[in-house]
């Protein structure tokens, strides 16, 4: 018996050629793996230009400039043309708050897709913008066909 070597294990033989095989095949084995997916968990929409903001503006301008118009009386014909004015600013306002809306969600809906997120309810919100204004655009001509 050797000094230092353990009776009850047995002998292990060792090249060291093979740990160096073995480093080499784990080192190329590790370049094989597929590289991990990055997933963004809280992702916010945040265009360069918002659309939905401006929406907002133009429909609280629309309405108080119909307020305004609708308010101001001079006791001539000219109210009657006020009256008008106020009631197509009223109308335009609300068409071209819901046209806005639906320019934000068809740019909500093409970064969704980018992302790989589903674009469902922003497709179905631009959807019923459009027919919203449709709609507003129907009963303005209606009204202002019958005054």
């Amino acid at each position: 018996m050797q000094p230092g070597v353990d009776p009850g294990k047995p002998s292990q033989t060792q090249f060291s050629g093979q740990t160096q095989y073995i480093n080499e095949q784990i080192q190329q084995t590790q370049g094989a793996f597929p590289q991990q997916q990055i997933i963004i968990i809280n992702a916010n929409f945040q265009p360069s230009f918002n659309f939905r903001y401006l929406s907002y503006a133009i429909f609280a301008f629309g309405i108080i400039g119909s307020w305004i118009l609708s308010i101001t009386s001079i006791d001539s014909d000219v109210d009657q043309y006020l009256r008008f004015l106020s009631e197509a600013t009223c109308c335009l306002s609300i068409i071209l708050t819901f046209v806005f809306d639906a320019v934000f969600y068809k740019g909500k809906a093409d970064w969704q897709s980018t992302t790989g997120q589903s674009n469902t309810g922003s497709i179905t919100g631009m959807i019923f913008d459009l027919l919203f204004a449709g709609i507003v655009i129907i009963f303005g001509y209606m009204w202002f066909i019958g005054d």
